[in-house]
């Protein structure tokens, strides 16, 4: 199998393919115009329900009106912030999941895997769902480990640990939904390790990088796709017992 280097390196390459420049922006955009129709219509109720907390939520006395008031303000617009920046680009690889991977699939197995036959052991109904659990148990984990994000450092850790599980769910099954079959598919999830957690934590931590962040998701689909097509077309190269 390639190197992850080598992964990474031709998802970049295939980045600046045609089609794939023509939807490279769209997941981030379609996610940030989404977020956006949302804030403009329920903003106000956000932001009354957070500034809500804060006011019962007991602050010193000796702050003062003026400097309680700004403290409150500024704690609404920050949480909201820490609230909807996850949530933009979740949505951003949700679209990409759901709508944008069967083009990228066929731009990575048209140009390096054009004899790899199709199974179909995935669908569009099973991508759905593999996204809804992979959010389902995101989320949850992220709520009940939340008092946890205090920790620092550690918190830090459990971060990358959580995306990179949710990057790898979400996007090998839809990377090998048109090629492996359903055993084929257990089979590599099962067998990918930490290079499997290694390329997705990586890849989480794109969402980080201001300009790459724009197209993370793109370049994430790519890259899961050359993974599991790789490790697929292996697969089928060892001999069976």
């Amino acid at each position: 199998m390639p190197s992850l280097l080598e992964i990474l390196r031709r998802a970049a390459v295939d980045l600046l393919r045609p089609r794939v420049l023509t939807i490279m922006f769209l997941p981030m955009l379609l996610a940030l115009m989404l977020w956006g129709g949302l804030f403009w219509g329920f903003g106000a109720v956000w932001v009354a329900s957070l500034q809500g907390a804060f006011h019962d939520a007991s602050l010193p006395g000796w702050l003062g009106p003026s400097l309680a008031g700004w403290m409150i303000g500024m704690g609404t617009y920050l949480v909201l912030t820490l609230l909807l920046l996850p949530a933009i680009y979740l949505t951003a690889l949700v679209i990409t999941s759901l709508i944008f991977m069967p083009i990228l699939v066929s731009v990575v197995a048209r140009r390096h895997y054009p004899g790899l036959a199709r199974q179909y052991g995935g669908s569009f109904l099973g991508s759905v769902g593999n996204g809804l659990f992979a959010l389902t148990v995101y989320g949850l984990v992220w709520l009940l480990t939340l008092p946890l994000w205090l920790l620092g450092p550690f918190a830090a850790g459990m971060a990358i640990l959580l995306n990179a599980w949710l990057n790898q769910r979400l996007f090998l099954y839809d990377a090998l939904a048109e090629h492996a079959t359903q055993q084929e598919l257990v089979a590599i999830r099962a067998d990918g390790g930490w290079p499997l957690y290694g390329l997705a934590a990586f890849l989480g931590l794109l969402h980080l990088v201001p300009v790459i962040n724009l197209f993370a998701p793109v370049y994430m689909g790519l890259a899961f796709t050359h993974y599991g097509l790789e490790q697929l077309a292996r697969l089928r190269k060892e001999p069976t017992p």
